[in-house]
């Protein structure tokens, strides 16, 4: 790894880092790359780090969302990176100078560690320097340049390297090299801690299963369980605390940020010679793996599988029996789409019904997939264990993975259960986003099999094995380089005029949000605005609550303390911010120049709690709605994950009527959104009736501050308390009478008190 063909490959690869990212080099603590979203996110969480210690109950309850807490668990929390970072910010005192030094390393380490895995599986400097600059300068990874979490995949190669050099010398110091590898890549990055494990687990299949010893296995998986106990703490912490919110990744969520089977066909923006590319457009999903990789490993797998097949003695019986069948089954799934749904069912009893392509279809290619697997030149591989069919393989199944629980071809369904969707039947994974970021796995095993293939070519075409390396990185570097990586400077900073509890920035809005943490890195002061992953139950009411200028919500922040109201004079042209705090009576100017305004906001009376509804649960005989009417026994199916929506935005008129069944003693409704927590109604009237004609009004008024507290009560369910003088009623009638042009009115739960 330390020889002169090492030193140039880090040489080679240091500098087209300092390229791919220029001027950073010049400014690494004063400069922001790609975006001011995301990076600022990350150089908080790291200031973070080094500030509070980890894991302790000060460092889970992160200062932003003021005042929810355990806002560490709403995002990533780059402890991995942290053994980086929290060092350079007690050095320096400047967090944006890690953050940089984290991204810039994450180029030239991921290259290093595909360069010192692939050296040990193919045993050539010329492959390992292909493979690291396959690896580090990949197509995707300039799809990911504002999340340098993702990026930091260097861990992953060398975990691999552990298991290959375990498996070759046994010596247990490969062991430990795995076992690190994979809890610093969990700790790095959430989403590796599920999607290395997959990789590992395919790994310890093909090169262990039935050739090692079970107790060379069993050692290696006593180092995997070990390092998966360190992440105990963090795992816990997570899970007790999303747990407490509710906090969870709607399916529709997770299939949006799913690639498309066509994403392959999806260039990054950024790319220079291939940013035309974009076949399909899905959020994170910009899979183009680069030409020159196919190529090279297309002609080495070809070369290598006909040479195989014809090793092979056997003829592949039962390969062409399952393509037989498979092809059958695609003609099943294509006659839907021609002679529309039908069936099979000689006298009335049905054998065979075709609705849609999905499950048939799912069917031929998993025959197809077996088909494959017995082929003469599969069992060949196999039995070699050949690195080569490995990663090549591998990354086939791990972008397989990618495409989601419910993969799409051309945005159209296809398949009736993806791989995906079994492995979100695991603890966790229903809380990971974006099941497009598996590719990063198969940009990896794309680069080694990249570097076996160039060894296998360059041993096959000697004369132009000297010429092969340097066509293949010319190629590489050619298909993956950017156009121009945007740099920004940071905000300008907003130092403390006031003593306050907290500090609120306007507008709050996420991409100012953004900019409000990065601020509170020097003023160390608890921020209500907030920019994570998950947003804090109470934000949307906030937020709408500030957009309508209601003076309730700055009294009700303030019961915990005085304020510190901060307003940008370029974000508030017409000074209507500064208007609305100004008219507050418990604000006042401390500090203005021509860029900023800060005010105080005194202390006002805290409320610790909503008023409850009193008196017993009352039965529900019957629900009825002029929108989603199919919808509405989700109101009343005890369950705070399914719910009855509009269907549409918020318009006036929207009405549900519940009836009890009989006249009964009413005094007070609660309604419970859940996880839907920005699909409170904006307006609402309640009505009562004995005979469902003539109306009384019982409640009328605007819900906003209500959803306000109650998600900060009542995180996990948003129980929207509306109580009213008790009456006789049978019917009680709920009408939004607001607009909203974004979010629904949804209802998880709906319950009537009385007696």
């Amino acid at each position: 790894m330390f020889s002169p063909a090492a030193l140039a490959a880090t040489v080679l690869y240091l500098a087209l880092t300092i390229a791919l990212t220029w001027p950073l080099v010049l400014h690494p603590g004063s400069l922001v790359p790609h975006d001011p979203g995301d990076p600022l996110l990350n150089t908080w969480i790291m200031s973070w780090n080094a500030r509070v210690l980890p894991l302790t109950n000060t460092w889970w309850n992160a200062a932003q969302f003021f005042p929810a807490q355990g806002a560490t668990a709403f995002s990533e929390h780059l402890l991995g990176l942290s053994l980086l970072t929290t060092p350079i910010i007690w050095v320096s005192g400047n967090p944006l100078l890690a953050y940089n030094l984290a991204f810039f390393s994450s180029f030239v380490l991921c290259a290093l560690a595909a360069y010192a895995l692939t050296l040990r599986v193919a045993g050539r400097h010329d492959a390992a320097l292909v493979a690291g600059l396959a690896f580090g300068f990949a197509p995707y990874r300039m799809s990911q340049l504002a999340h340098v979490q993702v990026l930091s995949a260097y861990w992953m190669p060398l975990a691999l390297l552990g298991l290959h050099g375990y498996f070759e010398d046994h010596r247990k110091r490969w062991l430990w090299l795995f076992a690190a590898g994979w809890l610093m890549q969990a700790l790095t990055c959430g989403y590796y801690l599920f999607y290395l494990s997959v990789l590992v687990a395919l790994w310890l299949v093909w090169f262990a299963a039935g050739r090692e010893p079970w107790r060379r296995v069993a050692r290696v998986v006593c180092a995997w369980a070990a390092a998966a106990l360190v992440m105990t703490p963090v795992l816990y912490g997570y899970w007790t605390i999303q747990r407490a919110y509710g906090m969870r990744r709607w399916p529709n969520e997770i299939i949006e940020f799913s690639a498309d089977v066509a994403s392959i066909f999806k260039a990054p923006d950024e790319l220079r010679l291939w940013g035309w590319l974009k076949v399909v457009d899905h959020p994170e999903s910009a899979l183009f793996p680069g030409l020159t990789i196919v190529l090279m490993i297309l002609v080495a797998v070809a070369i290598r599988w006909s040479a195989a097949a014809r090793a092979d003695v056997g003829r592949p019986k039962a390969s062409r029996i399952l393509v037989a069948l498979s092809l059958v089954f695609f003609a099943i799934a294509a006659s839907p789409l021609y002679f529309g749904p039908w069936k099979f069912a000689p006298f009335g009893l049905r054998l065979l019904s075709v609705a849609t392509p999905s499950k048939p279809l799912s069917l031929a290619l998993l025959l197809l997939a077996i088909a494959g697997a017995l082929h003469p030149s599969v069992r060949a591989a196999w039995q070699r264990r050949s690195a080569l069919a490995f990663y090549a393989l591998a990354a086939g199944v791990m972008w397989v993975f990618s495409l989601g629980p419910a993969p799409t071809l051309m945005d159209r369904p296809f398949i009736y259960k993806a791989p995906y969707a079994w492995l979100m039947l695991l603890p966790g994974v229903d809380g990971v986003r974006v099941p497009a970021r598996f590719w990063m796995l198969a940009a990896l095993c794309l680069a080694v099999a990249a570097g076996l293939a160039l060894r296998h070519l360059a041993t096959k075409w000697p004369r132009v094995a000297r010429a092969l390396p340097v066509v293949a990185c010319f190629g590489l570097f050619i298909d993956a380089w950017p156009t121009g990586l945007p740099m920004f400077a940071p905000p300008a900073p907003r130092p403390v005029h006031t003593a306050a509890v907290a500090r609120l920035d306007l507008p709050l809005e996420p991409t100012h949000d953004a900019v409000a943490l990065y601020r509170a890195v020097a003023h160390r002061r608890p921020v209500i605005n907030g920019y994570s992953g998950y947003f804090a139950p109470h934000y949307w009411a906030l937020q709408y609550l500030l957009e309508q200028s209601d003076p309730e919500i700055l009294t009700r922040l303030s019961g915990r303390g005085a304020l510190e109201v901060v307003i940008d004079h370029d974000l508030d042209p017409d000074g209507r911010w500064r208007h609305f705090v100004s008219a507050h009576p418990q604000a006042e100017l401390v500090y203005e120049d021509g860029t900023y305004s800060t005010y105080r906001v005194r202390r006002g009376v805290r409320i610790d709690s909503l008023e409850k509804v009193s008196g017993d649960l009352l039965p529900i005989v019957r629900i009825a709605a002029i929108d989603n009417a199919a919808l509405v026994a989700a109101m009343t199916d005890g369950d705070i994950l399914t719910r009855w929506d509009a269907g549409r935005e918020q318009r006036p008129g929207d009405t549900i009527t519940v009836d009890l069944g009989q006249p009964r003693e009413v005094n007070g409704i609660e309604m419970l959104i859940g996880g839907y927590v920005a699909d409170f109604p904006r307006q609402l009237s309640i009505e009562t009736s004995l005979d469902g004609l003539e109306w009384s009004g019982a409640w009328q008024g605007g819900t906003a501050i209500t959803a306000f507290a109650a998600a900060l009560e009542d995180p996990r369910n948003v129980t929207l308390p509306f109580g009213f003088t008790t009456r006789t009623a049978r019917y009680i009638r709920l009408t939004q009478t607001g607009s909203e042009r974004i979010y629904y009115w949804s209802i998880a739960e709906l319950r009537v008190h009385g007696r």
